[in-house]
């Protein structure tokens, strides 16, 4: 299942970038998605950064039948890495995210383009859940939960944009 969502920052793209790359920005993204504990590391690679996520988020809000198969808390563990700048400002990630136990991963990129005055931000991911016959289900009841915790990224990254953190 394909999952794409962009959203609007009132910073440039250098800015956003720099932000995204901050373990305390890291935190506050945990916190707002309602993680139960979360550990995050960034380092520097060949002119870009890898980020490193590591939390545990509860199942609470995914239907039965995937509780079954999750269970209660999930472990998830997400890589940014992101790329050197390139000529029109923007920096380019290739996502991976795993979904501890479970054969549930997706895989991506995520992108911060200039945007007039601001930046644009897209993350653009393959939710693939490798279960037979049941597969396909499972996608499309847990991405819900799984979209509503990137969206919580959002508010966040305006909050950072706008000096309010």
């Amino acid at each position: 299942m394909q999952i794409t969502i962009t959203w609007i920052v009132p910073s440039t793209a250098d800015q956003t970038y720099a932000n995204v790359t901050q373990v305390a920005y890291l935190d506050e993204k945990c916190e707002a998605a309602g993680a139960l504990s979360f550990e995050n590391r960034v380092t520097e690679k060949d002119g870009g950064h890898v980020v490193t996520i590591q939390r545990q988020m509860p199942s609470g809000g995914v239907p039965a039948l995937v509780k079954k198969i999750v269970g209660d808390k999930v472990d998830v563990f997400e890589t940014f890495a992101w790329g050197p700048r390139q000529a029109d400002g923007g920096r380019r990630a290739a996502l991976h995210v795993q979904f501890k136990g479970q054969p549930i991963t997706m895989k991506g990129t995520s992108t911060i383009v200039p945007d007039g005055t601001g930046s644009r931000y897209t993350l653009d991911a393959a939710l693939k859940a490798k279960i037979p016959i049941i597969g396909r289900t499972i996608e499309k009841m847990g991405s819900p939960e799984i979209i509503k915790a990137i969206e919580a990224e959002e508010g966040v990254s305006r909050e950072w944009a706008s000096g309010r953190r």
